[in-house]
Parts: C-alpha cells; sequence; structure tokens
C-alpha cells in the first residue's frame, strides 16, 4: 500500500510538472491562433467590401452606358426621321434611311433589352 501511495505522488508530481511546463505553450499557441483567426476575418470583411464597392461601381457603370447608348441612338434615330420628311429624296437615299432609322431601333431595342 504505501508502494502504491509513492506511485500515486511521483504520477501527481510528474502531472504537474507536465501541466506547468505546457501551460504557457498551450496560451501562446491559442492566443497566435486567435489573433491569426481574426486577423484573416478581417480580411476577408475588408476584401468582401472592396468587392462589393467595384461590382456597384461597374453596375453603376453599366447603367449609365446603356443610358447614353440608348440617348445616342434616339438622337440617331430622330435625325434620320427628320430626314425621311424630305418629299424630295430620291428612292436610293430614301431607301438608305429607312435602312438607318431600322437599325438604329434594333439598337435601341437591345440595349433597352439589357437594362
Amino acid at each position: 500500500m504505501n508502494d502504491y501511495r509513492e506511485d500515486m505522488q511521483n504520477v501527481h508530481k510528474k502531472a504537474r510538472w507536465t501541466f506547468w511546463k505546457f501551460l504557457p505553450l498551450t496560451i501562446i499557441v491559442i492566443l497566435f491562433l486567435s489573433v491569426l483567426g481574426f486577423g484573416l476575418h478581417s480580411l476577408e470583411l475588408w476584401g468582401s467590401t472592396v468587392v462589393e464597392r467595384k461590382v456597384f461601381e461597374a453596375s453603376y457603370q453599366r447603367t449609365e452606358s446603356i443610358k447614353a447608348q440608348i440617348a445616342t441612338d434616339e438622337a440617331v434615330l430622330a435625325e434620320v426621321e427628320m430626314q425621311l420628311r424630305n418629299p424630295e429624296l430620291d428612292e436610293s437615299t430614301r431607301y438608305s434611311l429607312e435602312a438607318q432609322a431600322t437599325a438604329a431601333k434594333v439598337r435601341i431595342a437591345i440595349a433597352k433589352g439589357k437594362k
């Protein structure tokens, strides 16, 4: 029985030594992993914010460019229609202007479909 107590005291002593020996290392590893995780999460939030902003800007610019394209094609169409009102146009010129008007209408329809 006395031998058992000595063995248990020895085990207790070594366990306590091992615990205090590895506790600082364990704390350092946990703190390092926490800081690393926090840093990576912060970079992810920052990165996703940058991506969202770029997507928003690209979307806004795309919308504005489509509006500008529609406005340009409508101006072209109005100019062509004004020239078509001239009764003195020959048949070839009238045919060419009607083709231009049709092309402008098609471009407008396509641009409106992209919105």
